[in-house]
């Protein structure tokens, strides 16, 4: 997190006794996630791994003497991230998860239950998974030559697993590209954002930047959001995060026919097991993207390489012990 302030926002959603154990942590190590379960012990995720917050305020890999979640201590963060209004964000909360201010993102785990609408809803809260959304600045610097070919933005798909920085990428890159470098002037470029994290400026607050010739659309379905988009804004580059599904294949599919760029994300380990996703791949194997960035995380480093669309790599970079 970036500024004292910013840390008020996320610690004010705990408990006075949570409240106290994470604030042990932070000045310690870079906090990833912070998990809470109910009755069981609260868990940190930082760089190198995942560990269980001791009563005295230390980290530990086993579970003994650590601070227990009570399920009072968790009915309180659920009630204060969804606003004391279940109602507000019955959405967000049928789709497992609640963004906060500043980009975290808060998944939500419990009883499943349909309550006679199209959409599932989550009820008796078991469990909560807050990610820390970051901005680094330049992370994809190494990277963004590659990307094009000449003055020309190739289409481009950045895969990583989940947790190993790949919106932060995406928003870096975004950020890039919006502004220009000596190098390339900037891109118009639209943002449909799902799930508010990668801008994030719906809440009070500006959110993350994203350059100065972006446009973000926040808050929509990533199929309907780039329609949309393209009808209405003109991008030279449309991005978005997690695509997968066949209604975000539809929308690529006609969306790469109107000369408009693609600057995608995608879950997954290495591009073989990419390619051997369902509906995904029959797309990749008529469509290939220009450019692939496989994002994955070795220590503390994260390796970036890119590929071409003959699944060729062409560059690798972060082995020098950069971190982000």
């Amino acid at each position: 997190m970036e500024s004292d302030m910013e840390k008020e926002e996320l610690l004010r959603i705990f408990p006075r006794k949570v409240r106290g154990m994470i604030e042990k942590i932070f000045p310690i190590v870079p906090v990833t996630e912070i998990r809470l379960r109910s009755g069981l012990p609260l868990c940190i995720g930082t760089e190198t791994g995942s560990f269980f917050v001791k009563m005295d305020g230390t980290l530990g890999s086993r579970a003994e003497n650590s601070f227990i979640i009570s399920p009072e201590d968790l009915t309180i963060v659920f009630e204060r991230i969804s606003q004391y209004s279940v109602f507000a964000f019955k959405e967000d909360i049928g789709n497992g998860f609640i963004t906060l201010k500043g980009g975290h993102r808060v998944g939500l785990c419990g009883q499943y239950f349909y309550d006679g609408e199209r959409a599932g809803q989550l009820k008796n809260i078991s469990s909560l998974n807050i990610r820390i959304a970051r901005e680094v600045r330049d992370c994809a610097l190494p990277v963004l030559p590659w990307l094009f070919s000449g003055q020309r933005f190739c289409h481009t798909l950045l895969i990583s697993p989940p947790g190993v920085g790949k919106t932060t990428c995406l928003r870096d890159l975004i950020r890039l590209l919006s502004d220009g470098t000596k190098y390339f002037p900037g891109k118009n470029i639209s943002v449909v954002d799902e799930r508010s994290e990668i801008g994030n400026r719906t809440r009070e607050g500006m959110g993350f930047y994203l350059g100065s010739r972006t446009d973000l659309m926040d808050h929509c379905t990533k199929a309907e959001g780039m329609l949309m988009m393209l009808r209405t804004m003109t991008p030279e580059i449309l991005a978005a995060d997690e695509i997968g599904d066949k209604k975000d294949i539809e929308a690529l599919s006609y969306i790469r026919n109107c000369g408009c760029k693609l600057l995608m994300t995608a879950h997954g380990n290495s591009l073989k097991e990419f390619f051997c996703r369902p509906v995904i791949s029959d797309y990749l194997k008529e469509n290939p993207f220009e450019r692939y960035i496989i994002l994955e995380k070795k220590g503390r480093n994260r390796i970036m390489t890119v590929y071409n669309e003959k699944n060729e790599s062409i560059f690798s970079a972060g082995e020098d012990g950069h971190v982000f």
